[in-house]
């Protein structure tokens, strides 16, 4: 089996502003950063397409769909962002230093306030992993999946792939609009590549 990991396209937030699971719109260069992703995709049609229900993941997982005039997006909750709790939404300067630098020196184990650690993102995507997609890797049949989804999910992913410590996901870049590459067989991951 063939999976591509793909990070939605910059939002109209901006990197200033401290967001995960709220719901943002896309930023204006939408089309032209989903075209340049399209040069990393394959030619043939996916077999599904499993997709963060947040706006800036549906509408390119739609809009992935549309190329092959099928609907087969599935959307799951367990694909949404990080939540940062008390924190979303306000700029990043915003948010008293102590309090970040203390969940930054920790963010596997500590949450901000109302929100989620990194270990429980890590919980949620890879119960997902576990009942939604291996079981697809398990069939005699070949399959492509897209999994369209958000940063801290990518990440999580690629730890699970790669054994890597959770403290070191965030050592992984992914641009916005980038695509990952791995395959699944008899139980063994290889990463092809990594933010194309």
């Amino acid at each position: 089996m063939t999976i591509y990991l793909i990070r939605h396209t910059e939002v109209a937030v901006g990197k200033s502003v401290c967001y995960g699971s709220s719901d943002v719109e896309l930023a204006s260069t939408y089309l032209e950063q989903v075209s340049m992703l399209m040069n990393n995709m394959p030619v043939s049609a996916p077999d599904l397409i499993f997709s963060s229900p947040l706006t800036r993941c549906r509408k390119l997982a739609e809009d992935l769909s549309l190329v092959t005039k099928r609907d087969y997006v599935q959307y799951d909750d367990r694909l949404r962002e990080y939540n940062f709790g008390d924190w979303e939404m306000l700029p990043w300067s915003a948010i008293p230093r102590d309090a970040l630098d203390v969940w930054m020196a920790d963010f596997v184990n500590l949450a901000p306030h109302n929100g989620d650690s990194f270990q429980a993102v890590f919980d949620r995507v890879r119960l997902f992993w576990e009942e939604r997609v291996l079981p697809l890797a398990a069939s005699e049949t070949p399959k492509t999946v897209y999994i369209v989804s958000h940063g801290g999910v990518i990440r999580a992913l690629l730890c699970l792939f790669l054994e890597l410590p959770l403290q070191n996901a965030y050592r992984l870049h992914l641009d916005y609009g980038a695509v990952s590459k791995l395959t699944v067989q008899n139980g063994t991951y290889t990463v092809a590549y990594i933010n194309r």
